[in-house]
């Protein structure tokens, strides 16, 4: 006679849910915080780096590597690392460029969502077909950080229809989009080739 399946209790949900956002205990809550700490370090040194890219009237083309640090950071981590990234690598350098928070933080809470976007789902950085769904990912957080960048412009700041589709949502697009679906995958991969040699225990996700 057949076990009937055994129904997950709501405590094994709670520990699922934990599990996911790494904050199952003080100790990996810790390093989760340290992690968004420092994606939001290198987001920030990466973004003052100037980087080549090419304007084709309101187009522009080229790679912004600090928009991949975001997506890796919810990779290795999980979502509230790459949402700490993208939150806290934003306003910092916000507020080092303009010395004023922008918009309530809320461009903030949109590159954070980015990231939280891409930690809910789980990666095998060995597999091929799973960088590639990184990637995928990547491009849907992008979209909705886009959306919501749009949505701010038009609603807080106030900003023209033109303008906003113009120099907001266009350039994130043309530069982001490259930019995540290239850049994820192989910061990822770099990154699980070197701790599987200098620290194999941070690879456990």
């Amino acid at each position: 006679m057949s076990k009937a399946p055994e129904q997950e209790t709501p405590q094994s949900e709670e520990e699922g849910i934990l599990e996911k956002f790494q904050i199952q205990s003080s100790e990996m809550l810790l390093w989760t915080i340290l992690y968004g700490l420092l994606g939001a370090g290198f987001f920030i040194i990466l973004s003052f780096i100037p980087r080549p890219y090419i304007m084709v009237d309101l187009f522009m083309f080229g790679l912004a590597p600090a928009m991949a640090i975001i997506t890796v950071a919810g990779a290795i981590r999980g979502p509230i690392a790459g949402f700490l990234t993208g939150y806290i690598g934003t306003l910092v350098y916000d507020l080092i460029v303009s010395a004023t928070v922008v918009t309530f933080t809320l461009t903030a809470v949109a590159f954070g969502l980015m990231g939280f976007i891409v930690g809910i789902a789980r990666y095998d950085f060995t597999s091929g077909r799973s960088l590639v769904k990184m990637s995928i990912l990547s491009i849907i957080g992008l979209i909705f950080t886009v959306l919501l960048t749009v949505v701010i412009g038009l609603t807080v700041e106030v900003y023209a229809d033109l303008v906003v589709l113009g120099f907001v949502m266009l350039p994130l697009l043309t530069v982001g989009i490259p930019s995540v679906f290239l850049l994820t995958p192989l910061f990822a991969r770099l990154w699980h080739l070197v701790m599987s040699k200098v620290m194999p225990e941070a690879l456990v996700r």
